[in-house]
């Protein structure tokens, strides 16, 4: 079942990095919300859409189970669209790169994957890197590709991709506050606070699959649900078709025994950077049947990942999680098909730690260089 995300006012979305007002007086920009943010609301939803936080801690539902554990309940997404054109984007991979004077606008590159020179040095045992090989200099991209050229970039079939910038989706609002006493009104000195609000522009929202609900008549076909900071709100409607159609069904080749998954939402692994069925030393490993080796990767700064229990009323265990837009590159070990690989890897939550919430939404690509 998909569903769409229509917010009506700003939204605020804040990363893991601690902030109270009198200590910190800028909050952290997020967008978009981490998929834990949308899991959280839509289980919300259901809880009191059912009947009561009490009900839900006393004998709780087997889809969105209890106040101790997880029910069947599992999400992917969220994913930034023009809810009327059904246009969905994705965050640039960081094996993209967009020159510095390029005289034409918004358009990337991919990096080259070359073997790792011996006078290299790093502590990881990657066999390749990913480098600019041109005079040019370049910079990282933080923008994102609509889904028509991140088909192209998933096939593999260009030398060069079209990038869509932020500002066509949303202005970022500062608010300025401060922080009050309950009891007289009054403003409480050095309590100033700034934190930024984020308004999306005219037809833009979020898309979400929700799966193995118990009850799927259960979800209304419209309705209302709180969404991020300030007890905003944002309209939800079921859909009837698959937005993911034309990517989901991408055929692969893999000529050269090689792939890469990219991460539209961010992983949370145990190891780190490297998912639990990687061995650290050789960077092979088996999953699902399937034996690969990790050649090479581009990836981001690690963020945080936190939040908080409404049932316990307590704050979640904060996690060191990969950024969405991640790039691995794996080598193909075992003569595995293209089709098995794609059943594995391809629009699956793969992360290490909460997958059901949404994390490590991943999903392949042609490597032909």
């Amino acid at each position: 079942m998909w569903i769409k995300i229509t917010p009506k006012d700003t939204l605020f979305f804040r990363s893991g990095r601690p902030f109270s007002m009198g200590s910190e007086t800028w909050a952290d920009e997020l967008f978009p919300p981490f998929p834990s943010t949308i899991y959280g609301a839509i289980r919300t939803f259901f809880i009191f859409n059912r009947g009561s936080l009490k009900e839900f801690k006393e004998k709780g539902y087997l889809d969105i189970g209890n106040i101790k554990t997880k029910g069947t309940m599992k999400i992917r997404g969220p994913f930034l669209g023009n809810i009327e054109e059904n246009i969905l984007y994705f965050p640039i991979p960081f094996d993209c790169v967009r020159k510095k004077n390029e005289t034409e606008e918004n358009k990337v590159f991919i990096l080259k994957r070359v073997e790792k020179p011996s006078i290299f040095y790093s502590d990881e045992k990657l066999e390749e890197i990913l480098i600019w090989k041109e005079k040019d200099q370049v910079d990282e991209a933080n923008e994102y590709f609509d889904i028509t050229e991140f088909k192209k970039y998933l096939q593999s079939s260009a030398s060069n991709y079209h990038y869509v910038s932020h500002k066509s989706f949303f202005n970022i609002e500062p608010k300025i506050g401060i922080a009050r006493n309950k009891r007289t009104l009054t403003s409480k000195e050095g309590y100033l606070y700034r934190i930024p609000l984020i308004r999306l522009k005219n037809s833009f929202g979020f898309l979400v699959e929700i799966e193995n609900l118990s009850f799927e008549n259960d979800f209304p076909n419209k309705g209302i649900f709180q969404l991020g900071g300030e007890g905003k709100t944002v309209i939800f409607e079921k859909i009837d078709f698959n937005p993911m159609e034309n990517i989901e069904n991408i055929n692969f080749e893999f000529a050269n025994g090689i792939f890469k998954v990219y991460f539209a939402t961010p992983a949370i692994f145990e190891n780190g950077w490297i998912p639990k069925w990687i061995d650290e030393n050789t960077m092979r490993g088996k999953k699902e049947g399937v034996e690969v080796q990790l050649v090479a990767c581009a990836i981001g700064k690690y963020i945080r990942i936190g939040g908080w229990d409404i049932a316990k009323g307590e704050p979640k265990t904060m996690y060191k999680a990969v950024p969405a837009g991640s790039v691995y590159y794996f080598k193909i070990l075992d003569g595995s098909s293209p089709q098995k690989i794609k059943d594995i890897f391809h629009f699956k939550n793969i992360s290490d730690i909460n997958p059901e919430e949404g994390f490590g939404l991943s999903f392949v690509g042609e490597v032909k260089s």
